[in-house]
């Protein structure tokens, strides 16, 4: 299966249409490539998550030439809030409208099946048979100067360079680097999306909020489809138990009723009128010290799969897609340099984020936060404004676009 017809600036080949894939794709055909994306599931799928999408990533977006399509799907918070998990009390940690902060702390709420849609629609204008699903990869690999992406049926696809955006569960990143163990973090995670029409009064305040706990956490707002606005939520709770890594393994309300006993009833309403519950370990692997072999690489979660504590797996993912794109586009003539060039300029930052989120976890849970008396203290040490600025600005001033490559 020999691709042909190949333009100036080079085919790129993509095993992935999530986030990764269509931002990386509608970047290069933005700057004069040709790409193919190929994906293992039969169409876009639906799933029931909210995205958190900071400046960094939105800078992203607004250089795609996204940035109305972004604001037409997005909840805007009016702030963003630490509560209590047994009362609710809240404490405000947002710092958009900060006047001693220099960094954009803005948060765009999306759905992500809202915001694939938006990407795959701009793909398709610029090539409308860029995307090809019902394509299973099962690695890649280079051969004479040439990158292939292998198909389960023995197939190939040949291109000038093989990109692999397909999840924590690589297939091309197991092909050119081998088997890389998940190691189970001591936590399970929780999501769902309930219908504003079912909830109180008080879910509908556009709040971004972590309600934290000594042994578990729960984030949640407001996002919307179609019109309909749900709050979407994402809860982690310490366990001993083992679950799959995945994000679509139905939970029972039974058992997350269980995990959040003696909560505040908010919360337990959230996952008693969730259309779906899935429930899933989070798992992490070692960072990679790189990404590329010849003419292959990686991007997103397929290279540096990050707990959520931090809120950066798609920002970091967007940051991979359009410093890659930059990467091809300033050496087209020479991919393998191109390659390497976007892991100098990736890797350090990649894997300093996901150590940082993965430190997270026990700030999010502590024995302090058993008691109000106690966790008062402990929110305000932990989540001030100023602490805030100093966990995210580093982040969040990043901007994919201008970076040094």
């Amino acid at each position: 299966m020999t691709q042909h017809n190949t333009p100036s600036k080079g085919h790129v080949i993509i095993a992935g249409a999530g986030m990764g894939g269509l931002c990386l794709a509608l970047a290069l055909l933005q700057k004069g490539f040709d790409v193919d994306v190929y994906e293992q599931s039969p169409e876009l799928r639906e799933v029931g998550a909210g995205l958190w999408i900071s400046a960094n990533g939105s800078r992203v977006m607004e250089k795609l030439g996204l940035k109305k399509e972004l604001q037409a799907i997005n909840l805007d918070p009016e702030d963003r809030v630490i509560r209590f998990w047994k009362t609710g009390e809240e404490y405000s940690v947002y710092n958009r409208d900060a006047k001693d902060s220099k960094v954009d702390h803005t948060l765009i709420q999306v759905l992500r099946a809202e915001l694939q849609r938006i990407l795959y629609e701009a793909v398709l204008k610029l090539k409308p048979g860029a995307v090809h699903f019902g394509v299973r990869s099962v690695g890649a690999e280079t051969v004479e100067g040439r990158a292939r992406l292998l198909l389960d049926d023995g197939q190939a696809i040949e291109g000038d360079a093989v990109v692999g955006c397909d999840g924590a569960h690589s297939r091309v990143r197991q092909s050119i680097f081998g088997e890389s163990p998940a190691r189970y973090t001591g936590a399970n995670a929780w999501r769902g999306l309930a219908p504003m029409s079912k909830l109180k009064p008080q879910h509908r305040r556009a709040l971004a909020s972590t309600w934290v706990g000594p042994t578990a956490h729960v984030t949640c707002y407001p996002v919307q489809r179609n019109g309909e606005q749900f709050v979407s939520f994402s809860a982690q709770v310490d366990s001993e138990v083992w679950q799959a890594e995945s994000w679509s393994e139905r939970g029972e309300l039974s058992d997350a009723l269980k995990d959040f006993e003696g909560w505040n009833q908010d919360i337990l309403d959230l996952f008693i009128n969730s259309e779906n519950l899935f429930r899933w370990g989070l798992f992490v692997r070692d960072p990679l010290a790189n990404w590329s072999r010849a003419r292959v690489t990686l991007v997103g979660d397929a290279c540096h799969s990050m707990t959520p504590y931090l809120g950066m797996g798609v920002n970091m993912t967007f940051e991979d897609a359009y410093v890659l794109a930059r990467c091809l586009e300033a050496q087209p003539a020479d991919i393998e340099a191109a390659l390497r060039r976007y892991e100098v300029a990736r890797v350090a930052r990649a894997n300093r984020t996901k150590a940082n989120s993965m430190d997270m976890l026990k700030v999010f849970h502590d024995p302090a936060l058993e008691q109000i008396e106690t966790a008062r203290q402990y929110i305000e040490k932990n989540w001030s404004p100023a602490v805030v600025r100093e966990r995210y600005d580093w982040l969040l001033a990043y901007d994919a676009t201008t970076v040094e490559i």
